[in-house]
């Protein structure tokens, strides 16, 4: 048992180690990515006594790895896929700040309608005796 975990842990750091180098992740990118997982998972499996030192020197160090594929890429994909990672993060900022702002007026709003349920409720019962010829006539 102990066996099967180390053989998959290895795995999972050299994959995990080739994940992090990619900017995000599109259609080609996680094919390509599956494919590896696919390719480590299947040599470990054939191989149940492997490092993850054997892993590299089978498949290279999972830099080698994702620069030969980068190295592959043409440089128009390689620029827009840099470009939607920008475009991401200012739309992830952008609705960060739309959702902040809503909950600030939200708070506002039930704030004031608090202020002005607690002005409404009666506290005090206030009582006025007039002096008069009332209570003389007897």
């Amino acid at each position: 048992m102990e066996l099967v975990y180390m053989r998959n842990n290895c795995a999972k750091k050299y994959y995990k180690i080739l994940r992090e180098l990619f900017l995000n992740v599109n259609y080609m990118n996680g094919r390509f990515l599956t494919n590896l997982k696919f390719n480590l998972t299947e040599y470990v499996k054939e191989n149940p006594g492997c490092t993850y030192e054997e892993l590299v020197e089978v498949f290279g160090r999972p830099e080698e790895v994702f620069c030969e594929y980068i190295a592959g890429q043409t440089p128009d994909y390689l620029i827009s896929s840099i470009n939607k990672k920008h475009l991401r993060k200012w739309v992830v900022l952008g609705l960060s700040v739309v959702v902040l702002c809503c909950c600030f007026v939200w708070g506002l709003f039930y704030y004031r309608l608090y202020i002005e349920c607690k002005n409404t409720i009666i506290d005090k019962e206030v009582i006025i005796i007039e002096e008069g010829d009332n209570y003389e006539k007897n």
